[in-house]
């Protein structure tokens, strides 16, 4: 798994889980990668910003060398579905008093962000509570105002899912990163918000979880987007590059490829995120 340093030093977003709604194995997916949406930034030196929990924070765990003062781990969150917190309790720096976690996230219906996380985990869903686990935690709500992490600036707004939503906008020394997973283009007061959080950004990774067939077909108000949408939202906030992310469980490898394929013909620099890809901030 590639770092999130360059040897020079720089930070990068290094993308860990990539499907939306469910983990998906088999050789037919090994090459984007089967896990669920994490991503992160490691400034090297202890400190780690993670952007959701989904099962591929399994593999951010494999890329932890161990340090005998711990980690200190931010966390955001763009939502609370189980896709987006399956890893956590699988996540062996949670059980280890030598960490601190700082959890960032919106509350829902009177529930805070700890009450949110700890829905899931807890007996009988799990065994052990995350009230029990011995890492240090804090749970902070999020406000208007964007959040230091070491040398990064992380900056957000809110989008259009089911129970709602939250973009994040990562400017780090050398360009900028919006992560736009889990939103259903089409709001027009939602799409602004986006276009308004990358505007001079790099690059928008975004929700793509199906084709336009699939959607007008099958999946309108299930709060996903289409490559189309993407694309179109990458030209709103004219980023120069784009990565489709939120993988449907139900497309190969080879389907992947064939949107990227249709998706490049509107947008040049164009990918689809693959468990590893670091991505330069």
């Amino acid at each position: 798994m590639e770092g999130s340093h360059t040897e020079a030093g720089g930070p990068r977003l290094v993308i860990h889980g990539v499907r939306g709604s469910t983990p998906t194995g088999g050789t037919d997916t090994a090459r984007y990668g089967g896990h669920t949406i994490c991503m992160s930034v490691d400034d090297g030196a202890g400190r780690v910003l993670i952007l959701d929990l989904g099962t591929g924070l399994r593999n951010l765990q494999a890329d932890l060398p161990p340090r005998s003062d711990g980690y200190v781990f931010d966390v955001f969150l763009t939502h609370y579905h189980w896709d987006h917190l399956q890893g956590l309790p699988f996540f062996l720096p949670i059980y280890d008093a030598s960490n601190r976690f700082t959890f960032h996230g919106y509350g829902w219906e009177g529930m805070g962000v700890e009450e949110l996380i700890a829905g899931t985990f807890r007996p009988p869903w799990f065994p052990v509570a995350l009230a029990d686990t011995a890492a240090e935690k804090e749970y902070v709500a999020l406000n208007g105002d964007p959040i230091r992490v070491g040398d990064l600036t992380v900056s957000w707004t809110r989008l259009n899912h089911p129970q709602g939503v939250t973009a994040y906008r990562i400017d780090g020394p050398n360009s900028s990163i919006v992560v736009a997973t889990d939103h259903e283009a089409g709001d027009p007061e939602f799409d602004e918000a986006l276009s308004v959080l990358g505007q001079g950004a790099d690059v928008l990774i975004h929700d793509a979880q199906y084709t336009d067939g699939e959607y007008e077909l099958h999946y309108e108000g299930w709060g996903h987007s289409t490559w189309t949408h993407a694309v179109e939202a990458a030209q709103a906030t004219g980023v120069g590059r784009m990565v489709l992310i939120s993988h449907d469980p139900s497309h190969s490898d080879d389907a992947v490829d064939a949107i990227v394929e249709d998706a490049r013909r509107s947008f040049a620099h164009l990918d689809a995120a693959y468990e590893g890809m670091a991505i330069p901030l």
